[in-house]
């Protein structure tokens, strides 16, 4: 029995497990430490969802290292955790295929992960994958093997100020005022270019043609920025950015954090010093589909605060 069949016979045990990550752990456990055998009295607690009491049998007979043993229960606990974020977001597509090598992977890059913050981290990733396949990639959990705790924290701090544009590219603003005003400096964007999280060339710029009629450019929470040409013809305009590599982008998936509209219209003012663009900075009105209804007033060089009290 392989790894997938393992996580089909487990699954219809799902009601009496209680858990939605439970089929996983439990086919991990099967595949890794009884070696698929089907038949012992640890996989009927298997699938009776009762992983703690099987490791503790495979300790105690010697069937499990102490290091193992260790492993085991930081990836237990990573999966407790999972299974309160996949509350949030359960499977959708219940026709998509599992790759069972996917959570091996996963299984070895979490074994000596204790720290409780990483562990959320690492159980986001999981219920993520158990929700939608294929939403991570093996390459993201070597990235994520290989971040610190601090690093982690440097990788929310410049997600707290980046912005998406055109609901595929995720940016950290190429400009030099708004990262002062970030508390954020080069160092940091080499730090996460050498983790594969962002490119630090300074020169990679997203490229969109534009008119005298204005278009969408970017929305942030209750603004939406748009971007028309200034001289009322068809023109190129370059926004210059730090992007995030594809691992960067699904690891800003985990990351509540975002940029504050403060940042929005800080950034939208920067933008709108580039005299052949016309920038405006808008209160979102109300968002239905693909339709945004929003203000007509202009807030560039207006307080932000001002749109709180309307």
């Amino acid at each position: 029995m392989n790894g997938t069949e393992l996580i089909t016979l487990l699954s219809r045990n799902l009601e009496s497990i209680g858990s939605a990550v439970g089929p996983f752990a439990g086919a991990l456990f099967t595949a890794i430490f009884l070696r698929r055998n089907t038949k012992t009295d640890e996989f009927e607690k298997i699938k009776a969802g009762k992983f703690k009491e099987v490791a503790d049998d495979l300790l105690t007979s010697g069937k499990m290292t102490y290091t193992e043993y260790y492993k085991a229960n930081n990836f237990l606990t990573i999966a407790k955790k999972a299974d309160c974020y996949y509350q949030d977001h359960p499977r959708i597509n219940t026709g998509a295929k599992y790759d069972f090598d996917w959570f091996v992977r996963f299984y070895e890059a979490t074994g000596s992960v204790s720290d409780d913050a990483m562990q959320h981290l690492w159980a986001k990733i999981l219920a993520g994958e158990i929700a939608q396949p294929s939403s991570f990639s093996l390459k993201t959990i070597d990235v994520m093997k290989n971040l610190s705790k601090k690093d982690a924290e440097l990788f929310v701090k410049i997600c707290s100020h980046s912005f998406v544009m055109n609901e595929s590219v995720y940016f950290l603003p190429n400009e030099n005022e708004y990262l002062k005003c970030a508390g954020i400096t080069y160092a940091n964007i080499m730090k996460l270019n050498e983790l594969g999280l962002m490119f630090n060339n300074g020169f990679i710029s997203f490229d969109l043609s534009i008119s005298n009629e204005p278009q969408i450019l970017m929305i942030n929470h209750d603004l939406i920025m748009m971007i028309a040409s200034s001289s009322g013809k068809p023109e190129k305009a370059s926004i210059t950015q730090y992007p995030f590599t594809e691992v960067g982008k699904e690891l800003s998936t985990l990351i509540s954090e975002s940029a504050s509209d403060e940042d929005f219209l800080k950034y939208g003012e920067l933008l709108s010093r580039d005299k052949s663009l016309d920038i405006s900075v808008h209160k979102v009105i109300n968002r239905e589909g693909n339709s945004i209804r929003f203000e007509k007033r202009d807030l560039i060089h207006v307080d932000i605060s001002a749109t709180n009290n309307e």
